[in-house]
């Protein structure tokens, strides 16, 4: 880790790191490939909360998007990095971050007999379910999330890139809509960061992607990315 250090005295590096997890043999599971394109990184201000994010601080954003498949990472390697901290207010405490992440996701894997299959993509620009597999090899498969009431509280459907510009769902948080190509997904900082002048910590998120993908019970009618649980911290 200590090869980062010098990295990070001039940006801020973000680091998707894997969490050893036992996989769930259940309707949830772990994938083998995990592809979802990030378009930026947001500080909340204070107020917020896992339901809203006040006068966000963008640390990072690509309008393109920064695409990493968190599978083929080793547990405490990077996935790849944006942003820095220099809109951050001095002297001032954020407790939540959120990103900015597309709704559609490349993912392969196996959860008991349900696969992953070919010739069944999700279209973002048409963003019905798609569905897997109950035999076979897994295979890559785009999936995504559903229009309608599909996600949770923490997240909302968006066509914002940088969580600054853009519409959030008029319905509020936990919906999606067919226009809406990304969600914004918040979450809590382990302990709360005060950002003083002239320090440039790392900021860290761990993904835990033991539940990353979800079939419906008989395999063929839904196959669709899990919410990673998030751990995120910043350590100078």
């Amino acid at each position: 880790m200590n090869k980062f250090k010098k990295i990070i005295l001039i940006t801020l590096s973000m680091f998707l790191i894997l969490l050893n997890i036992n996989k769930v043999m259940a309707a949830k599971g772990e994938p083998t490939q995990y592809i979802n394109t990030i378009f930026a990184v947001n500080l909340c201000g204070p107020g917020s909360s896992l339901t809203a994010c006040l006068n966000p601080v963008l640390l990072g954003s690509t309008t393109a998007g920064t695409t990493m498949d968190l599978s083929t990472v080793a547990a405490g390697a990077t996935a790849g990095t944006m942003g820095n901290l220099n809109a951050a207010v001095v002297g001032t405490t954020y407790s939540f971050a959120q990103v900015i992440l597309s709704r559609a996701m490349t993912l392969t894997g196996t959860v008991g007999s349900c696969v992953t299959k070919s010739g069944a993509d999700f279209d973002i620009d048409s963003p019905s379910v798609v569905g897997g597999a109950n035999s076979g090899t897994a295979v890559s498969q785009k999936v995504g999330i559903p229009s309608g009431a599909t996600i949770g509280s923490n997240m909302i459907g968006t066509t914002s890139t940088n969580g600054i510009n853009g519409t959030d769902n008029s319905s509020g948080n936990g919906n999606i809509a067919d226009a809406e190509n990304n969600v914004k997904f918040r979450f809590a900082l382990s302990t709360p960061y005060t950002h003083k002048a002239g320090k440039l910590p790392t900021f860290t998120i761990a993904f835990d992607l033991s539940e990353a993908i979800e079939f419906s019970a008989n395999c063929t009618s839904s196959v669709t990315p899990g919410p990673p649980a998030v751990t995120a911290s910043f350590s100078n």
